[in-house]
């Protein structure tokens, strides 16, 4: 489900918020069937259920009454176990002893104002939250934030830009960010998952942590049985895969998952495969790209011996941003959290209709420093709940998490050895077909290819708008400039024609002004530099289309263009609610 929940401050009133908006079953990016509107003297909510697939119905994921809030969004179960369908019961039960495994969102409140929200530490399902002078909110959108509170309307986004989160998102797209409790807009943070959070009368409290606990008995399992403990791993993610799949089996119609050469869709593949024989679930795999492409070559000897169907929607060309509403639908699916390097061509408002489980190839074992567990929720998450909400945490639970810091705390090298003991007890024989640009050195099979010719897909040509980019950024480009430089550094850069836009996009200019600062060179030298490196046409000055190429990928500024493009796109917007107005969205 989506939700909004506004805990109200003194002086609150309804007009302060979208009511018609917040009242609409597409509030959310996903549409849903109802609305389930409550209030009492502290909360006003408003919850989005969604019925395919699990059933978010009341009773079972959510119950408001004057005594207690509780809502359940995601999958949870208790000591590997289904968990009490009754939502009361269940929170009545509910001890910290007890073993949660899944993705999750468990929320109480009682009377007083006073609750926990319980999160796992790995989760693809976010939160939001934000604050004014008359209310807290917390949603598990950003757009129902941006949409339903009237304060934030008022402005056109380019003044709710925050240009440090848009300096994270260019210059560290990838790596640690410098505030990774961000988002696109100021107002609005990031609640990350393994941080502490809980109602406190009525006033939301986030602590922040900055490690990870390892369970004991874990620890000790890894440090002096490691092979029993791959032992009981691959019975819990049989038990937990088909448990749920039990249970779901009567909403669902069939099992598609997302399969690549590499490593974690095969072992997804090889777990999935084996539960939806025995249950007689219909299972298929699908891989997209050229016919010649590396994923495509080697998911096809994949599903040749797990004996599963297998779709190949061979693309001669990729799709692009071609037009200005490209970008624009980007940023709306998006919502700041991935940009138009991974365009979606068609994105339909709409309820889905087939009851299908989309599985992805998911990578918890590998996420062995906060900064990937943070970019999981981050990227991850909006990539995979932008248009379904049911997701299945198949190698994304804890335990994936306790692997991966584990191997980490050893200097190992985990996930080869993760994806290795996973297949030598499921599927063997799949240790028998390379992977794209990589081997396990616990065989002799030679890798196919490269890592890099798996991430290239061919793509037509993306536009570029310089002037439209420093036009509609400006508010936010020109803050860089003017608090990196003072008054002779302006004036170096404005007489070598070097503008706002050319010093946010190009780091080597901020670099040449402070090795003159630090005496490293002088005056004369830095100019020159800064002269010659603003006629350098390291990237185009006007509007045009850019081809992508391999090389593209490890060009200093193509990927950056892009980003800037989906960022100025929706710069004079309002709301998402207008987007919808200048795209073409089937609703």
């Amino acid at each position: 489900m989506h939700f909004i929940l506004i805990s109200k401050k003194k002086g609150f009133n309804n007009g302060q918020i979208n009511e018609k908006l917040l009242k609409s079953s597409q509030a959310p990016s996903l549409i849903s069937r109802e609305v389930i509107k409550y209030e009492n003297s502290k909360f006003l909510i408003y919850l989005y259920p969604y019925d395919h697939i699990d059933h978010e119905i009341y009773g079972y994921s959510y119950s408001l009454d004057k005594n207690e809030i509780v809502l359940i969004n995601g999958v949870v179960n208790v000591n590997n176990n289904l968990r009490n369908p009754d939502i009361k019961e269940f929170f009545k039960f509910l001890k910290d002893t007890d073993e949660l495994s899944g993705d999750y969102q468990l929320i109480s409140i009682d009377k007083n104002g006073n609750g926990s929200i319980i999160t796992p530490a790995l989760s693809i399902r976010q939160l939001f939250s934000y604050e004014d002078e008359n209310c807290s909110v917390i949603s598990s959108e950003i757009k129902l934030i941006v949409d339903g509170i009237q304060k934030f309307r008022k402005k056109s986004f380019i003044n709710h830009f925050d240009p440090d989160f848009i300096e994270d998102a260019i210059f560290n797209e990838w790596t640690p960010r410098n505030s990774p409790d961000k988002t696109i807009f100021k107002e609005i943070k990031r609640i990350l998952p393994y941080d502490i959070k809980y109602f406190n009368e009525g006033k939301l409290v986030i602590e922040q942590k900055h490690t990870i606990p390892i369970p004991d008995w874990f620890r000790d399992k890894f440090e002096n049985d490691r092979n029993k403990l791959f032992d009981e791993y691959y019975q819990f993610l049989l038990d937990f895969t088909e448990t749920n799949l039990i249970h779901l089996k009567p909403n669902i119609d069939k099992i598609s998952l997302g399969l690549t050469g590499g490593f974690d869709s095969r072992i997804t593949a090889s777990i999935l495969s084996k539960i939806s024989k025995k249950h007689q679930i219909p299972f298929e795999c699908r891989t997209s790209g050229q016919i010649s492409h590396p994923d495509i070559v080697i998911a096809e000897k994949v599903a040749e011996i797990l004996k599963v169907k297998h779709i190949i929607e061979s693309e001669v060309i990729r799709p692009n941003t071609k037009r200005y509403n490209d970008y624009l639908s980007t940023f709306y699916m998006s919502q700041g959290d991935f940009n138009s390097k991974d365009f979606i061509p068609i994105y339909k408002r709409k309820v889905l209709q087939l009851n299908v489980l989309e599985q992805l190839g998911m990578s918890g074992h590998k996420k062995d420093e906060l900064h990937k567990i943070y970019t999981a929720n981050r990227w991850i998450g909006r990539r995979i709940l932008f248009q379904k909400n049911f997701f299945f945490p198949l190698f994304f639970t804890c335990y994936e998490i306790w692997f991966a810091l584990m191997y980490a705390e050893k200097g190992e090298t985990g996930a080869d050895e993760m994806v290795y003991e996973i297949l030598k007890r499921s599927n063997p024989d799949l240790l028998e077909i390379p992977f794209v640009g990589k081997s396990l050195p616990q065989t002799n099979v030679k890798p196919y290819l490269t890592v890099f010719d798996s991430k290239h897909h061919e793509k037509e040509p993306f536009l570029w708008d310089y002037d439209y980019v420093r036009k509609n950024l400006k508010p936010v480009l020109i803050k860089k400039f003017n608090n990196s430089l003072g008054i002779k550094s302006k004036i170096i850069f404005l007489l070598a024609g070097v503008n706002e836009l050319d010093y946010f996009l190009n780091p080597k200019f901020e670099r040449y002004i402070t090795s003159y600062r630090k005496n490293r060179i002088n005056l004369k030298y830095c100019i020159n530099l800064i002269i010659k490196e603003g006629k350098s046409n390291a990237y185009p000055k006007t509007k045009t289309t850019i081809k992508m190429t391999k090389e593209s990928l490890k060009d200093p500024f193509i990927p950056k263009m892009q980003i800037l493009m989906d960022i100025a796109t929706s710069a004079n917007k309002y709301s998402f609610n207008e987007m919808e107005r200048n795209l073409t969205f089937h609703v």
